[in-house]
């Protein structure tokens, strides 16, 4: 198998050796349009010493997206950015369109991806549609508009003969560091629970490439150092996430905010979920 930092020094040289610069707003930034990359199964984290990657953000952002509340405003508690975003409603209350889980869980749209595979294992049509999908993703002065357009997965065979669940993103825009850093493990897991309630209905499959489209891939000039330090060989660190057991356990991270005030004893087998609770 080849080193999980490969992968990530292939985006990264791409970005830094064929990146147009120019200044949007006044910020410098290296952008290259219409970018994609693809990553095997299970490789979600650029872990690098001087990426800092922050783990405990990342689950807290899953957990966020578990709940799928466009009301929730915890997130903000974790990262100054969302503060500076908020969405005010007609009656003064806060939101936040970019709350991925509102459109994947709360509309009924992983049920329905869930659903067409079943019904056709050769569909192409078990999409989510994210940007757009609120008419206050359309008002210009609104701050926080999804920068996702839609997930799509499909059952292929690869080349080896096997059927294997693929994933694709496809984004208007993400910057290199912190917007790849954290979407690609959020963007990954939900690429896993699909494929752990498929699993059930095809015991054959496994889990396939998650292919990533931007129509602007890009760094701000003040991660330029970082990426060229990266790229210069920077110390690479793995990150080991326990596997999702099952649909049960699926069924269980849905109805996490259900349990939030109340005492629940996790099975010992959701290893995963005690990961992402820290338990």
């Amino acid at each position: 198998m080849i080193n999980t930092d490969v992968f990530f020094k292939y985006i990264y040289n791409d970005l830094m050796t064929f990146g147009k610069e120019y200044s949007p707003r006044g910020m410098k930034i290296k952008e290259i349009e219409h970018y994609t990359y693809k990553l095997p199964p299970y490789y979600r984290f650029a872990n690098f010493k001087s990426r800092k990657l922050n783990i405990d953000y990342i689950k807290k952002e899953f957990l966020w997206y578990l709940r799928g509340d466009l009301y929730d405003l915890s997130i903000c508690e974790h990262a100054k950015i969302w503060k500076d975003i908020v969405v005010k409603d007609s009656f003064g209350q806060g939101y936040l369109n970019s709350n991925y889980g509102y459109y994947i869980f709360k509309t009924g749209a992983f049920d329905k991806v869930v659903y067409e595979l079943k019904m056709d294992k050769d569909s192409r049509r078990a999409s989510i549609s994210i940007l757009g999908s609120l008419p206050s993703h359309n008002f210009p002065e609104v701050k926080d508009v999804p920068c996702t357009y839609s997930l799509n997965f499909r059952i292929r065979r690869d080349h080896d003969g096997r059927d294997t669940l693929k994933m694709s993103v496809h984004m208007r825009s993400q910057d290199a560091v912190f917007g790849m850093g954290n979407d690609l493990p959020c963007f990954s897991f939900i690429h896993e629970m699909v494929y752990t309630y498929l699993k059930e209905h095809y015991p054959d499959l496994e889990m396939g490439l998650y292919y990533h489209t931007a129509d602007s891939f890009h760094v701000y000039e003040r991660h330029f150092g970082m990426l060229n330090q990266i790229l210069q060989g920077d110390e690479f660190e793995s990150i080991e996430v326990p596997r999702i057991h099952s649909v049960a356990e699926c069924d269980f991270l849905r109805r996490l905010d259900a349990y939030r005030n109340a005492a629940i004893e996790i099975p010992e087998e959701y290893k995963f979920t005690k990961w992402l609770l820290g338990v």
